[in-house]
């Protein structure tokens, strides 16, 4: 009984959440104030990013799998003005929904709040929770239910429904509870200078002892019907089907539209109140979790382990090559993009996309570029571009950087956006909150190595990226983004600050929509920043490719340096230093999982005749070993590697930094 109520609030969820996109366009309230939309209260007083506020705290439930909202007694004072939700409103909706699913604990103060909204002293409207009551208030009248529900401290739902007549309230979709009004719900409650107030009746008074997850406004007195299936499927025989999109249940229809379930809900879980069973998304088919899914018949997999790395096939390319970039278009396959790094006088500059066929990379395409440095592929929507860094000829001029876009009709990049850069290096993208954003790394500007280095937001309006945000940066020749527990971060590697190669790169973390200062580290001449993961473990590996200036007076071993990798200490919230390793010309770390064993490759862009200098290190993860050298290859120079898979075959690409051949190499593997 435990699993379906929990499981019950689960396809509830569902339900409500598309209620909140659709509602404002299929609810007709007979409200004065028009055009409200539905709200997720928790949403508008604690922020997405940064700091919780004082008193709040996120918690995640093992048993149901859901993060969840508790909040302190002592300094909870979660509020916002009504005016973020009822725009340009004088009274109080006389039609509305609010719904909230909590887990209380079994004891309970006298008094506590789930939601008030008031102004001053006055209480607007309310809802209460006691040990035996649950208790909707407005206008100093009470609506009281008895609670039933939520002494058993697990996941219920609950909501409430409000028309000018009656109240209705709803737990966990089945027990629905009705009680008419003496008199009609007013129609005249000011809401001038009115407050939200969250679990708590006022500042740290009456505090709500129990774990909160969702907390809706919905205009519209008929939300219940919308948001809980109908008790009678319109076909029986198709019971044991839920939505593919979880779809409002009309008034008037007898049963919900049902369909399979889609990529997108691959993993998920519902209960179908109707079949009365748990199921979970499988391959296009809702299935019941107490049938035994078989996959189909194969040959077990045995485990492996890899052995060594062999040569596999040499890549011709226009120059030297920075980087190289593989990608995946779906439909059309797998492609790498190598970055030209020297300008040629006599020709236009261009780097060349290849495409993997028939396990051989061919020439596919030639795009322009003017001493590139680094290729970026992304997807918006269901397009495709890749931005290439554009160094340029020279450093006093500013030069362009470019974007371009997948036609796919002709099955070719075409230029599409050109971004004004100083010597750029590199480009990142990320999403944020569900929008795109590209950052370049501009390395230099004349003969100061200070230079802005912007960040670029996708504007849908103008199907264009616009500036977001400069961060000022010193020699700047890398970034990587990462988000750690919902904070996201920026973190740029700076190579150079015009006297010498020992110097700061930094890391940022985005506060207030805007990129702001976390740590610094000390580098020398970093030029690559790799974030991985082990376990719940968080890494940031630096390479530190060239050691010059006052540290290395006489000038000797410049290429020889120590890379550091670094461990996030969650607690104090920082990096600390988690281990050294000596590298030679380190300009690329690239971070591997193959099968359940995690490697570093670490790059050599130089090839010197002194012993160990032109080889190129493999480092595998061995826990209180941490990395060690278990690999060593004798390659051409090389900056960047890729990985990438075929069936059951790994493959390695390195661009090669000093000559016109890039190599393939083939992971060799023996049975564990």
């Amino acid at each position: 009984m435990d699993l379906i109520l929990v499981l019950k609030k689960i396809l509830f969820l569902v339900n409500l959440n598309l209620i909140c996109k659709r509602v404002h366009g299929n609810i007709s309230s007979q409200t004065s104030c028009a055009g409200i939309l539905p709200a997720d209260l928790l949403e508008e007083s604690i922020p997405k990013y940064g700091f919780l506020p004082n008193g709040v705290s996120v918690l995640y439930d093992t048993n149901s799998h859901a993060h969840a909202y508790k909040f302190s007694r002592n300094n909870i004072d979660l509020q916002f003005p009504v005016s973020k939700v009822f725009k340009n409103c004088l009274y109080f909706p006389d039609e509305f929904s609010i719904f909230f699913v909590i887990k209380h604990e079994p004891l309970y103060d006298k008094k506590e709040c789930i939601l008030h909204i008031g102004q001053d002293n006055t209480t607007l409207v309310s809802i209460q929770l006691s040990r035996k009551y649950i208790v909707l208030t407005y206008n100093n009248r009470k609506v009281q239910y008895r609670n039933f529900a939520l002494k058993d401290k697990k996941w219920h739902s609950v909501g409430f429904s409000v028309s000018a007549s009656d109240i209705t309230m709803t737990t966990d979709c089945v027990n629905k509870r009705r009680k008419r009004l003496k008199r009609k719900w007013p129609s005249n409650l000011p809401l001038k200078n009115a407050t939200f107030q969250i679990a708590s009746c006022a500042p740290a008074r009456g505090v709500t002892l129990g774990h909160i997850k969702d907390l809706i406004f919905i205009p519209g007195a008929d939300a219940a019907v919308r948001a809980c299936p109908p008790k009678t499927p319109q076909h029986r025989h198709l019971d044991n089907r839920l939505p593919a999109v979880p779809d409002v249940y009309r008034i008037g229809s007898p049963g919900p539209r049902w369909d399979d379930c889609t990529w997108t809900d691959v993993g998920d879980i519902a209960y179908d109140l109707h079949a009365k069973s748990l199921k979970v998304c499988v391959n296009g088919i809702w299935q019941h979790v107490t049938v035994n899914i078989e996959a189909p018949t194969k040959a077990p997999e045995l485990p492996r382990r890899l052995d060594y790395i062999d040569y596999y096939q040499d890549i011709r390319t226009p120059g030297p090559s920075i980087d190289v970039e593989l990608f995946t278009i779906d439909g059309e396959g797998t492609f790498a993009v190598f970055a030209s790094s020297r300008p040629r006088k006599s020709k236009k500059d261009i780097s060349i996309v290849y495409k993997w066929r028939k396990k051989k990379f061919v020439f596919y395409q030639r795009l322009n570029t003017d001493a590139a440095q680094c290729w970026k592929f992304f997807a918006i929507d269901n397009n495709f571009f890749l931005a290439v860094a554009n160094y340029g000829k020279d450093s006093s001029v500013q030069g362009n950087s470019t974007i371009f876009k997948w036609h796919k009709r002709r099955k070719r990049f075409k230029e599409f956006q050109i971004i004004p850069t100083w010597t750029a290096r590199d480009f990142e993208h990320f999403v944020m909150n569900d929008k795109h954003y590209l950052a370049v790394a501009n390395h230099a500007k004349g003969s100061s190595q200070m230079v802005d280095s912007g960040i670029y937001i996708w504007s849908t309006k103008l199907r264009r990226f616009k500036l977001f945000q400069n961060i000022m940066t010193t020699g700047a020749y890398d970034w990587t983004y990462f988000s750690v527990n919902g904070y996201h971060f920026l973190a740029a590697a700076q190579a150079f600050d015009g006297f010498s190669t020992l110097t700061d790169s930094r890391i940022y973390v985005l506060q207030d929509k805007q990129f702001v200062l976390f740590q610094t580290m000390e580098t020398n001449g970093a030029t690559d920043l790799e974030y991985f993961q082990i376990g719940d473990s968080v890494f940031l590996a630096v390479a530190n490719a060239y050691n010059y200036g006052p540290q290395n007076i006489d000038k000797k071993q410049e290429y020889l340096t120590n890379s550091t990798i670094y461990k996030l200490d969650k607690g104090r919230r920082v990096f600390k230093t988690f281990q050294t390793i000596e590298t030679f010309s380190a300009v690329d770390w690239e971070f591997v999982t193959i099968g359940d064993e995690h490697f570093l490759i670490v790059s050599n862009a130089q090839n010197r005749a002194l012993e160990g200098d032109h080889l190129t290190s493999i480092y595998k993860w061995r826990g209180v070993e941490k990395f060690v050298r278990v690999h060593q290859m004798d390659v051409l120079p090389n900056t960047d590697w890729e990985v990438f898979t075929d069936k059951r075959d790994v493959y390695f690409v390195y661009s090669n930094a000093k000559g016109k051949t890039s190599q393939v190499l083939k992971a060799v593997f023996t049975p564990s």
